[in-house]
């Protein structure tokens, strides 16, 4: 079987949309050796992939909107290329399925409702287009992948697609090098960590003020953010939110913000090592794969109080109120306190995570590929 796979993000590798890409076409390569994968990229990325998988560089048309061009690319010239090379199914790891009925049976994995339930994301004419036509493209798949019940639901009921038209496939860590070393050496001081993006619904900004009041001016631990340099973050870096004395004075800063590049995997997975526990206080998810990342090392997890995050960990976790700063603070500082829920957290966690795995990703993403063989 010819498989097309539109693996425009493997030019990212560091979102999580060309993770879940490059880990599940490496897994089903591996678990499929009769098929072809065929990685469709607008520029050729040097990867390590398997035999049976064979990069193709389609080239995209210039425009002077980078939006426009990248949209074109996706209904327009990419399937034309598919079809071109005659591909049984062609799987889209994104809602990026042109909106005409393709020959062949087309697939896509919607991680999530974000853009057609949160108005943040659609304030922009051009956003509001772009996704009215990926939602109407939806309609048009054979077949849509997602990665939570949670997020069934949501589709279910925002996009309007039947149940029987939806699997179910949870994320895992994304695949390790095996040969990779990690430094057999403690940092000097403990930390919390948040691994995610920045957009509004992650509320980063309660979790840095929570963090400012309730830990930063009492313990010596610091608050490390995977790839928050340059996010402008740093204004909230201040004494107001820190405690004081008799109402005037701020108390001596303890713990400090700290603000990371992006990191590659090797890097993040040993911060996550030996991290306190990780944050996440966002207010919206489809799944959140740092928390799976979290619990496959054995780091406790302090999370929004939402459906997906109890589905994820299995309840496995610290549950505080995403929009209330005291919530979030106390959290943190019940887990500095009570070396009993860390231990617990940790051991719990680290069982559940072994429910996450890509060779079972890849078998049930082969088992919908061959409903349509």
């Amino acid at each position: 079987m010819k498989i097309g796979i539109n693996a425009r993000f493997l030019t990212l590798p560091f979102t999580g949309i060309g993770q879940y890409t490059r880990s599940l076409v490496t897994k089903m390569a591996e678990i499929g050796p009769e098929n072809e994968y065929f990685l469709f990229t607008p520029e050729l990325v040097d990867l390590n992939l398997p035999e049976n998988c064979k990069q193709i560089r389609v080239v995209e048309k210039k425009y002077r909107s980078a939006s426009i061009q990248k949209t074109h690319w996706e209904h327009v010239t990419l399937p034309k290329e598919m079809e071109k090379l005659g591909v049984n199914i062609t799987h889209f790891p994104y809602p990026s399925n042109p909106r005409r009925k393709l020959p062949m049976p087309t697939i896509v994995t919607v991680h999530d409702v974000i853009p057609w339930k949160l108005k943040a994301y659609r304030k922009k004419m051009r956003s509001k287009i772009y996704n009215l036509n990926a939602r109407l493209a939806l309609k048009k798949a054979d077949h849509i992948i997602t990665v939570s019940e949670f997020s069934k639901s949501e589709i279910i009921k925002y996009l309007k697609i039947k149940e029987k038209n939806i699997t179910v496939t949870p994320l895992a860590p994304p695949l390790l090098d095996d040969k990779l070393v990690f430094p057999d050496k403690d940092l000097r001081r403990k930390y919390f960590l948040y691994v995610g993006g920045y957009d509004e619904r992650k509320n980063v900004d309660k979790l840095i003020l929570a963090y400012q009041k309730h830990i930063a001016p009492i313990y010596p631990i610091d608050l490390i953010l995977v790839g928050g340099k340059d996010r402008g973050l740093d204004e909230l870096v201040t004494d107001e939110h820190c405690e004081r004395v008799d109402g005037k004075f701020p108390l001596k800063i303890k713990g400090k913000v700290i603000f990371t590049d992006t990191l590659e995997q090797s890097e993040l997975m040993y911060l996550y090592k030996q991290a306190l526990a990780l944050v996440h206080a966002s207010t919206y998810e489809g799944f959140n794969l740092a928390l799976v990342e979290a619990m496959s090392v054995g780091v406790p997890i302090i999370t929004s109080d939402i459906q997906v995050h109890h589905e994820v960990t299995d309840d496995n976790a610290l549950f505080v109120d995403p929009n209330n700063i005291d919530s979030i603070g106390n959290g943190m500082h019940q887990l500095v306190n009570d070396t009993h829920l860390q231990k617990e957290l940790a051991f719990v966690g680290k069982e559940r995570a072994k429910d996450f795995s890509w060779d079972k990703i890849a078998e049930e993403t082969l088992y919908v590929y061959n409903l349509f063989a």
